[in-house]
């Protein structure tokens, strides 16, 4: 091998090694100055290495102030200040690597001046020079070199600085850093290269990048200002962002470094921005973040330097806490408010990436989170799911972001998604969210419905959530997504649980409340969203059979989860449930799962250890199964299984019985208590249903298999034998329960002993039946041995269980029961082979007896054999040598035997020997103690006298309170502590009021049964008293429990606890006067049912003695609230307190709600009802008889100065409101206390009801002409306003009261009007109109003619336009505030406002649309429409959405209601006449003519006018429109003469005989038509047919010349018409118009005359009779026509022929004779005609002879009421026939039925009568004789009003006459107040529907129809209102 010619390289020295040669060269300070003085290079390069290692510390190094580098600093420094040795060398040398070690020496330089304070101003001078301009551009070079050295020593200079002195010099450092300078990017990216370099060196020997990175943490540490964080971050925030960019690939300890500095320096200081640190940390920042979560393995053996760790937990500090970080806190389900502060629309949104959600304040976290990796990290998973619970306004943009895949298959990732989802939608209901913020209360706006259901199942689920389902094969599968829809389904009921809590809290209506609605919506949406049931019954049906070995676990996952879905069903989608064919009866077989209800007929003998073999999922399932059927109403509970002779009923007992899980137990008993109470067997007492569970034998404790009596008789198991007996029973009962409670009341009367008590208190029919059932069964000899001995003793714990709830009779009804059990068992024969079971079901019967005469007899003193206690002892040494079993079967087995023993044995045990065999059962099995003490009997003192109560409390276990009780003597009852056990057993565990009633109850029997014995009562009554106490320990309070027990407004409860009040009453006054304050608590409970002059004498004991403290106070409010309650329920009867009473009470009861309250109701009593305006809500459902009238007597003894003192309080209650206002009511003074104060501003303290209270009552109560209003400053005035307006709305009459008040004060204050105005705008701007449209429209209505409001007026009417269309749109019902709203907006629609065409139009668009069936909001706008300048364009829009709405004529045809029509005709109507030649279309007339019936209705009437219309706009006739025209939708015509024979004949000859008058050609609406079933006689001269010719004939009578001249022509045209026909009945029709025409004479101007009516009616009934001959009329008209050359026109046709007739038919033709003379009377013409036949007269005499012809009498008073409504025939009735008179006599023999005809006839004449007239002609007699005839027994009290109010007005008239009418109306108005209820008006709308009376003259038509009364209180009003008028009237005539 050649030899080396060079020597290997050497390794550099390491720094903090110095090479020994260069030592002594820095060895002292001489040679530091002269070495860097030397310009010799070689000198430098040896003597720079030396210096850099002399001055080198290690990053963990402490330095002392002693340092030896220290001193050499120090003394060099002092030589060569500010080092400028060290930087003149610097200058002069141009060798980058001794540049770099020039460099690092100023860094360690100033990092060892920076160790120590002392040593700072050392380094300041260094640190200048190096931020100078010169040597600040050198360095910056350095940094854009390529020398890493350089570069390396340049980055720690910087460090050095910035870290200098704490950062004292960073912001110079900072101002003076080149951050302009392009190279800087790169230094992140120059990390140190090479295999194998040790990370956790990466901060101690920092490369390139580390060293860049700590530079600018620097700037971001701890120790730095928050004022050079601040501009760092303003200024430089790239440079800090950019270190996060390759973070990734950094060491951990450099990433410990980055995230620990953002936390502790960035996040931690408050004093920073945080919008600086969120645009720090924003996506870009969390998307390089969330990359270190791929370096999730340590990076250090040994250690846990993981960084997926340390950044997993930095994000989670600073995304998930809200208010801190980048974690915003929102409004959780609530979207965005806006910057005005509404909410942001639901469907708005500004941030869509990735497919985001709605606005949001987390937007970095929304787009941030579908980055996240969960299912494959989950570290990435906690922090979505943390993201998500802090931020759930997230939730629901993620699903869509996120793009999981849900689609159900067997992967890895897809579980990972879906039991993701199901944690998201897990997590808690955000309710704090729910709150309005900052405040306690919840937001009336519920959140919407997108996102409450995306936080319970979201979009798509119902498809994935089948699929996965309906997956056989896959059972993970199911099984994860059974649990996701599980965890949906928990989450929706606890969503509907909060929402219910909400809606009870908000006190919300059910169907109006928006939280109801949304709780609905919620509802109706997930119906839509999950699975149909029956797929999860598949499912659940798929995994209920038997599993497989091998598949046991899987299918009992599956089995649970199926059930617990079937049970969500039924408790959050009940009516899904319900929809679906599931017999949920057939869950009951899950019951049997483990066999723990075997249902095989065999299974009577099965062991209990299968039954404890049930695994936990096993229990949890059945525990749903229950709850399920817990919640169903469609379960069948009676049913039988199938093939099984078991029922469903069979199956819950036993599993009641049997199961030793206490949530099962529970359950079961929960389910159980309820189908039983809902039966026919249980419906008196549901309580009861507890005593029979509670009698049921327990199978916990049980008997073995094999077991037998001594003689035999085998020993079965006691739950089997008992629950399929009583289920047995039940069946039977349930098919006739009333036939045993028959038989039970036979049973009870057939008694030797009376029993007076009712069947139905006594207990269920079931009892009978079991009573019958064990009878039958045991004389058929139907029972084994073992099953009579269970059952009997199922009976005795039953009977026994029922006394507790019995009165006396009771008892005695229980004996009666349990004698007719003992019958049948006092025969031998009865198990002869068996005697032990035949004692043994004999000693069941005698503790029953014992148990029912508990204290009547004392203990069996029988005393048993030597040679029986020898046999006994013997076995019971046996017993106790019998070693304890291994099995725990056998265990319990052994100790069920003894219990066996005891009831079996025919000798009684000694107590003794019970305490042998309580010592030896508890060895064996514990619980089987009980079972031994509840077999003993109470005769034989065993129980007390043992130690078996020792040994049950060793266990804990529990005997209960009434078996105790019964086995007490005398003895223990008088014992403190056996006392004290009672109490225990009683209340150890959880009681209700019902067993402590049952325990009270038995106490009270054994007092009953003490008679005789005082000791034994004393002792009694001690328990009762301490049961009381302890009663009321447990219950809260004993005032509480006797709420529950007793009502003290029960007559019948007070009567029996009078005696016990009266007792407590005087010890009450014996306790003040004694002093002994402090048992006056116990007489607190019995003070509500003393009598009233009780609590009078001990209230004035009180305030006599004047006694103070805080138990007299307590006391003192118990008993007013006592008086209080006895005045309430008393209305008026009992004597009130007086005020001035109250008020003294004060003293010692300054702050009492109670009191302030008596006296507020006190103080308004004395003014009337309603006295401000508004009606209490109180009031609401009060008759108006309880009404009373105010008392005043009581207001002047008030001090002058009472209000100041109410005024001065600093807490308010609704009582020191109405005190208030009573006062500013009552006293004058009271006035200028009251603006003292308003002007003092002291109400601010006052919430805004308060105030408005106290503010209505100062507007309303002015004691001077000035305005109150004006005594109130601005500023003041302001402030009330914006306090009112304050926490709006409100509700009911608190809103209605402030209302008043805001339109008072804008009615009063003219002068500073306009600035109130434009307050209100401002506060109201604000309101959303949703909540405020009433308002606005109630304020509007009330200053609508206010000057200076019009602004106002206009701004909110605008407003109300918009909600209006919003409204109305709504398909939903409208609430109240919406309908009053709306009817407000109607009634201003009718005055002169103008409003906007482009706001009114959508309004018309969509009531067009949607709302045409409305008739109110048809007519709402309907009003409008002439008013407001609507185009062309815009009118034939509105046209055709109404002519071609798709139930257009369905409104306007037989289906449409007369309101729908009048709405719509008279919208079409208004906008007709809009733009009439642009309306006028024939495609718009068209289908008018099709809805046209040709009535006399207001709308056909309508119509025809518009079709007028159309003829006068477009100049053709409306003919062709009729020829297909029809009258009725079931026929169709093609030409006029089908349309003429289509008419209804009955309408026409209607029309005939009530022919219009008042019609005219071209009158449209007027006239006073009642809506007749009769054709329009103005468009009958178009067409002609029988009854058609008759009506021309009738129209000759009428009084227009232009309907007479248009009949004229067209009967002459059917004259010569019939002339040329060939019809049968030619001459006879020609002869009636002959006759017609003879009579037709003409006139001066050439015009038809007018014939009489009746002239026209017996032609039209001539020419009927013609065409109709059948009709009986003819053959009298044809022979009284035939019999006269020419017709009389001035004489009554018919008259005498017809009133008179002797024919057969006499009845029927003087009725046609009436109606004809009815119908004929309609002028003066006719009066004449009938005048001159003295008609009237005979007509009087006929009606007076007539008294039972109810149908002749009906009729002359029709014909009466026509002739008063002539006024020349009333004045000749009563001047010339004394009709007043008459009347008065007829109303002195009235009929019923008549009433309402003679009121209005009387009215007719008070209107018609020529009063001045009858006053000359007869004085006042008239007005006598009608108030005379009024007086009489009439009933019709809104009539009776009507002419009482016409007749006080009439002028001229003495008004004492009505005196006694309107005592006569009194008193019917008292009869009407008796059965009316007050209704509260709490919205100004007219809300009441008073009886529609018909305004006079009152013609025959309608004369008879009574009005119907649907508002009894709407018919109230007007009749006081007609009465006070009237009252007033003769007031002021001093009558």
């Amino acid at each position: 091998m050649p030899r080396k010619t060079k020597d290997p390289p050497r390794k550099r020295a390491k720094v903090e090694q110095p090479v020994g040669q260069h030592t002594d060269v820095s060895s002292n300070i001489q040679d530091i100055g002269q070495v860097l003085r030397t310009h010799n290079p070689g000198i430098l390069a040896k003597a720079l290495p030396t210096l850099r290692s002399k001055l080198y510390q290690r990053s963990d190094e402490v330095i002392s102030p002693q340092d030896e580098r220290l001193q050499l600093l120090i003394s060099w420094l002092e030589e060569s200040p500010g080092a400028s040795d060290l930087f003149d060398t610097w200058e002069r040398t141009n060798q980058l690597s001794t540049i770099a070690l020039l460099v690092t020496i100023l860094s360690s330089i100033l990092i060892l001046l920076s160790s120590h304070l002392s040593y700072h101003p050392y380094g300041l001078p260094i640190i200048r020079t190096l931020l100078s301009t010169h040597w600040t551009r050198r360095l910056t070079t350095y940094l854009g070199g390529s020398h890493n050295d350089v570069i390396l020593a340049t980055l720690r200079l910087f460090n050095a600085m910035s870290a200098f002195g704490g950062g004292r010099e960073r912001k110079a450092v900072f101002d003076a850093f080149p951050w302009d300078n392009k190279t800087l990017p790169k230094l992140l990216h120059m990390r140190r290269r090479g295999k194998g370099i040790d990370a956790s060196v990466s901060l101690s020997k920092p490369d390139i990048r580390t060293l860049y990175v700590l530079f600018i943490l620097s700037f971001m540490d701890r120790d730095a200002s928050s004022s050079v964080k601040t501009t760092f971050l303003e200024q430089r925030r790239e440079f800090f962002t950019g270190i996060f960019k390759g973070l990734n690939q950094d060491p951990y300890l450099v990433i410990q470094k980055v995230l620990q500095a953002s936390w502790d320096g960035l996040w931690s200081d408050q004093k920073v921005k945080r919008t600086l640190k969120i645009g720090v940390f924003g996506e870009a920042a969390l998307s390089h973040l969330v990359k270190l979560y791929d370096r999730a393995a340590p990076e250090k053996e040994g250690e846990l330097h993981v960084p997926a760790d340390i950044v997993h937990h930095f994000l989670l500090a600073t995304c998930s806490r809200p208010g801190q970080g980048i974690c915003f806190k929102d409004r959780g389900w609530y979207p965005r408010e806006s910057e005005d502060g509404a909410p942001v629309d639901e469907g708005s949104t500004t941030e869509r990436k990735r497919g985001g959600s709605a606005k949001v304040h987390n937007k970095i976290l929304a787009n941030f989170l579908p980055t996240l990796k969960i299912n494959e990290d989950p570290r990435q998973q906690e922090l979505a799911l943390k993201i998500l619970l802090a931020a759930p306004e997230l939730v629901a943009g993620y699903w869509s972001a996120a793009a999981l895949t849900f689609e159900p298959r067997l992967s890895s990732k897809w579980i990972a998604n879906i039991s993701f989802a199901g944690q998201v939608i897990s997590q808690a209901v955000p309710t704090s969210s729910f709150l309005l913020p900052g405040t306690a209360e919840y937001n009336p706006m519920p959140p919407p419905l997108s996102t409450i259901m995306a936080n319970i199942l979201p979009i798509g689920t119902k498809v994935y959530f089948t699929k996965g389902l309906q997956t056989g094969t896959a059972g993970l599968v199911q099984h994860c997504t059974a649990l996701t829809l599980a965890k949906c389904l928990r989450k929706l009921a606890e969503v509907a649980r909060v929402f219910k809590k909400i809606i009870t809290a908000l006190e919300e209506e059910e169907e109006a409340g928006q939280w109801s609605q949304r709780r609905r919506e919620v509802e109706k949406e997930a119906r839509r969203r999950v699975p149909e049931f029956q797929v999860v019954v598949a499912f659940s049906q798929q995994h209920m059979t038997s599993p497989d070995a091998q598949t046991t676990s899987k299918h009992t996952l599956l089995s649970e989860i199926s059930q617990r879905l079937l049970w969500l069903y039924q408790e959050c989608l009940p009516d899904v449930v319900a929809e679906a064919r599931f017999e949920v009866g057939k869950l009951v077989l899950t019951l049997a799962e483990g066999s723990l209800m075997p249902l095989s007929e065999d299974g009577k003998n099965s062991t209990k250890d299968q039954v404890r073999s049930l695994s936990p999922l096993q229990k949890v399932k059945q525990l749903h199964v229950l709850r399920l059927l817990n919640a169903s109403d469609q379960f069948t509970w009676s049913g039988k299984i199938a093939s099984s002779s078991r029922t469903y009923f069979q199956v819950l007992l036993r599993t009641f019985c049997t199961t030793s899980v206490r949530a099962l137990h529970i359950t079961v008993h929960v389910l159980l208590q309820h189908i039983l109470a809902t039966s026919a067997l249980f419906q008196e007492d549901p309580a009861e249903v507890d005593l029979w569970l509670a009698s049921l034998p327990s199978g916990i404790v049980c008997r073995g298999q094999g077991t037998e009596t001594l003689d035999g008789a085998p020993l079965t198991d006691e739950v089997d034998s008992v629950v399929t007996f009583l289920d047995e029973c039940t069946q039977r009962c349930l098919k006739t329960p009333y036939r045993y409670m028959e038989a039970m009341a036979d049973l009870f009367q057939s008694s030797d002993v009376s029993v007076d008590v009712q069947v139905e208190g006594v207990a269920s029919p079931l009892l009978m039946t079991v009573l019958e059932q064990v009878l039958a069964k045991i004389n058929g000899r139907l029972l084994s041995p073992s099953d009579a001995l269970s059952v009997f003793t199922f009976v005795r714990r039953l009977v026994f269980k029922l006394a507790s709830k019995q009165e006396e009779t009771g008892y005695r009804a229980l004996r009666a029961i349990v004698g007719k059990l003992e019958t049948p068992m006092a025969s031998d024969d009865l198990f002869e082979n068996h005697p032990s079971i035949r004692g043994a079901i004999r000693r069941e019967l005698s503790i029953a007896t014992a148990c029912l005469r508990h204290f009547e007899t004392g203990l069996r003193s029988d005393m048993r054999a030597q040679e029986d206690a020898g046999a006994v002892e013997v076995f019971l040494d046996r017993v106790e040598q019998v070693s304890v079993p291994e099995s725990a079967t056998a265990r319990m087995t052994n100790a069920y035997e003894l219990v066996d023993w005891v009831r079996l044995v025919d000798v009684p045990p000694t107590p003794v020997d019970i305490s042998r065999l309580a010592s030896v059962i508890c060895r064996f099995h514990k619980p089987t103690v009980k079972a031994l003490a509840e077999v003993l009997c109470p005769l034989e003192g065993q129980l007390w006298e043992s130690n078996i109560l020792e040994v049950l409390e060793e266990v804990h276990i529990e005997v209960d309170f009434d078996w105790l009780f019964v086995h007490c003597s005398d003895m223990q009852i008088g014992n403190r502590q056996c006392r004290a056990k009672l109490l225990r057993a009683l209340f150890s565990r959880q009681v209700t009021s019902s067993d402590i009633e049952r325990a009270m109850r038995l106490v009270l029997h054994g007092i009953v049964g003490s008679h005789g014995r005082a000791g034994l009562t004393r002792d009694l009554l001690l328990l009762l008293s301490e049961l009381f106490s302890r009663a009321a320990a447990n219950l809260g309070t004993l005032q509480k429990f006797i709420q529950v027990t007793f009502d003290p407004t029960s007559s019948d409860d007070k009567k029996v606890l009078a005696p016990i009040a009266a007792r407590w009453a005087g010890s009450m006054e014996e306790m003040l006067s004694s002093g002994q304050h402090d048992k006056l608590g116990l007489a607190k409970p019995w003070i509500r049912f003393m009598e009233s002059s009780e609590l009078y004498a001990t209230l004035n004991l009180i305030e006599t003695s004047q006694q103070q403290g805080s138990v007299i106070s307590g006391f003192l409010e118990e008993l007013l609230s006592a008086v209080d309650q006895l005045q309430a329920s008393a209305n008026g009867r009992s004597a009130e307190l007086p005020v001035a009473r109250l008020l003294g009470l004060q003293a010692q009861l300054p702050e009492s709600p109670l009191l302030e309250g008596m006296i507020a109701r006190s103080l308004t009593s004395q003014l009337p009802v309603a006295y401000d305006g508004i009606p209490s809500a109180s009031l609401c459902f009060e008759g108006l008889a309880s009404l009373r009238l105010p008392r005043r007597d009581q207001l002047t003894s008030l001090p002058p100065d009472l209000i100041s003192q109410y005024l001065e309080k600093e807490t308010w209650t609704d009582s020191t409101a109405q005190v208030v206002a009573v006062l500013l009511y009552t006293q004058a003074p009271s006035f200028p206390a009251g603006a003292h104060w308003l002007n003092s501003k002291k109400y601010e303290r006052l919430s805004a009801d308060h105030l408005a209270i106290l503010f209505a009552a100062f507007l309303d109560c002015s004691v001077s002409d000035a305005d109150p209003v004006i005594q109130l400053g601005d500023d003041v005035l302001c402030g009330l306003l914006e306090k009112l307006l304050f926490e709006w709305p409100g509700s009911g009459e608190r809103r209605l009261r402030r209302l008043q008040c805001i339109c008072h004060v804008l009615q009063q204050d003219a002068q500073r009007r306009s600035h109130l105005l434009a307050l209100l705008q401002q506060k109201v701007h604000i309101l959303p109109l949703e909540s405020f449209a009433f308002e606005a429209m109630y304020i509007v209505r009330r200053v609508l003619t206010v000057p200076g409001c019009e602004s106002l007026v206009a701004s909110f009417v605008d407003r109300v336009l918009q909600w209006a269309v919003r409204q109305i749109s709504n398909h939903a019902d409208h609430d109240k505030d919406a309908r009053n709203a709306l009817e407000l907006l109607s009634n201003v629609s009718r005055s002169n406002l103008k409003l906007k065409a482009h706001l009114v139009e959508p309004l018309l668009t969509i009531i067009a649309k949607s709302r045409l069936y409305d008739p109110p909001h048809l007519t709402l706008r309907s009003r409008d429409t002439a008013d407001i300048p609507f185009q062309p364009v815009v009118v034939n829009r509105l046209l055709q959405s109404i002519l071609q709405h798709q139930n257009f004529f369905s409104f306007l045809g037989r289906e449409g209601t007369p309101s729908q029509r009048n709405a719509i005709t008279r919208l079409l109507d208004g906008l007709f006449r809009l733009h009439p030649a642009n309306a006028c279309h024939p495609s718009h007339i068209e289908p008018l003519v099709q809805v046209y019936g040709g009535t006399m209705s207001t709308s056909d009437r309508r119509l025809l006018s518009i079709l007028m219309l159309f003829e006068a706009e477009k100049r053709t006739s409306i003919s062709p429109f009729f020829a297909n025209w029809s009258p009725s939708s079931d026929a169709s015509a093609t030409n006029i003469l089908e349309v003429v024979q289509n008419l209804d004949p009955v309408k026409m000859l209607r029309t005939c005989l009530f022919f219009p008058g008042w019609r005219r050609f071209g009158d449209d609406e007027k006239g006073n038509a009642r809506g007749i079933a009769a054709n329009d006689g103005a468009c009958m001269g178009q067409v002609f047919q029988d009854y058609v010719v008759s009506l021309l004939i009738r129209c000759l009578s009428s009084k227009d010349v232009n309907i007479r001249e248009a009949a004229s022509c067209q009967l002459a045209m059917i004259f010569d018409g019939i002339q040329t026909s060939n019809m049968q009945e030619k001459s006879q029709a020609l002869y009636v118009l002959q006759l017609l025409k003879n009579t037709m004479t003409p006139t001066a101007d050439n015009t038809p005359r007018r014939l009489p009516t009746y002239a026209t009616l017996i032609l039209l009934h001539a020419l009927r009779g013609i065409f109709y001959p059948s009709n009986f009329i003819y053959p009298r008209t044809a022979r009284f026509l035939l019999q006269r050359p020419e017709l009389d026109v001035t004489d009554v046709p018919m008259l005498f022929n017809m009133l008179y007739s002797n024919s057969d038919d006499w009845k029927k033709e003087r009725g046609w004779m009436i109606r004809m003379l009815a119908d004929g009377m309609t002028s003066t013409e006719d009066w004449r005609v009938l005048k001159r036949r003295h008609t009237w007269d005979l007509l009087a005499s006929l009606f007076q002879g007539s008294q039972k012809d109810k149908a002749l009498r009906a009729g002359v008073l029709e014909v009466l009421a026509n002739l008063t409504c002539n006024a020349q025939a009333c004045n000749s009735l009563i001047l010339k026939s004394a009709l007043l008179s008459w009347i008065e006599i007829q109303l002195m023999h009235g009929h019923d039925g008549e009433t309402m005809a003679w009121l209005r006839i009387l009215e007719n004449i008070t209107v018609i009568a020529d009063t001045p007239k009858l006053q000359r002609a007869m004085g006042m007699e008239w007005f006598a004789v009608i108030c005379r005839s009024l007086n009489q027994d009439m009933g019709t009290l809104c009539q009776i009003a009507a002419v009482v109010l016409r007749l006080s007005l009439m002028e001229g008239t003495t008004k004492h006459y009505l005196q006694p009418v309107l005592r006569h109306a009194v008193t019917y108005l008292k009869i009407l107040e008796s059965r009316t209820q007050l209704c509260t008006p709490v919205q100004p709308v007219a809300s009441f529907s008073p009886p529609e009376l018909a305004n006079p003259p009152h013609g025959a038509q309608g004369l008879h129809i009574i009005p119907t009364i649907t508002d009894s209180f709407g018919a109230w009003g007007p009749v006081v209102e007609a009465l006070w008028r009237v009252s007033m009237g003769l007031d002021c005539q001093g009558s």
